[in-house]
């Protein structure tokens, strides 16, 4: 599997269940994704670190301020929903690829299909282009930040849509577990 890109490995791994058990067992062997005793604690624990960042991201944006953050607190939102489910199965990730493929190798079809995992993966790639935009947004002409800031509110209400849908059914899932 050399030679692919890291954002080709989701739709990899949603296409062939061998590949991802495969990545999973590699993940487990290099202790990227490790197995935890305390279930519940951890999953409750990523779920209100969740919902924490929902509130925070729901008050920027009822201020109609700091887009990218929102973003970025977007994110942090999916990321731990994504955690929570995988406490839940018994294992924990410090690695965001190694939690994609958990949660396709533990969830995909049976509880999340494939706009979920989708939704996962471009979080990634949006924080990542967020802390890009953080870092040059001074040296950046006014203008030039002008349209970036309506970009990102687009991006910011669109992806806050998403993240609360996903957060909900994160939500849904961890219930039919109890």
């Amino acid at each position: 599997m050399k030679n692919i890109k890291k954002s080709e490995f989701p739709e990899i791994w949603m296409k062939n269940t061998e590949k991802c058990k495969t990545s999973f067992d590699f993940y487990i062997k290099k202790e990227l994704i490790k197995q935890e005793q305390e279930k519940e604690y951890l999953s409750n624990s990523h779920l209100k670190k969740a919902d924490y960042n929902l509130d925070f991201l729901n008050f920027l944006f009822d201020n109609k301020k700091f887009y990218d953050w929102i973003i970025v607190g977007c994110y942090y939102s999916i990321y731990h929903s994504a955690l929570a489910l995988l406490a839940k199965k018994g294992y924990s990730s410090k690695n965001h690829l190694a939690t994609l493929c958990a949660l396709i190798h533990l969830y995909y079809k049976e509880n999340l299909d494939e706009q979920d995992i989708e939704l996962i993966s471009r979080a990634s790639l949006e924080k990542q282009e967020v802390s890009y935009f953080v870092e040059a947004k001074e040296k950046r002409e006014t203008a030039s930040y002008g349209i970036s800031q309506e970009f990102n509110k687009s991006e910011a209400q669109s992806l806050r849509d998403n993240t609360i849908s996903f957060v909900n059914k994160v939500k849904r899932i961890l219930e039919d577990f109890d």
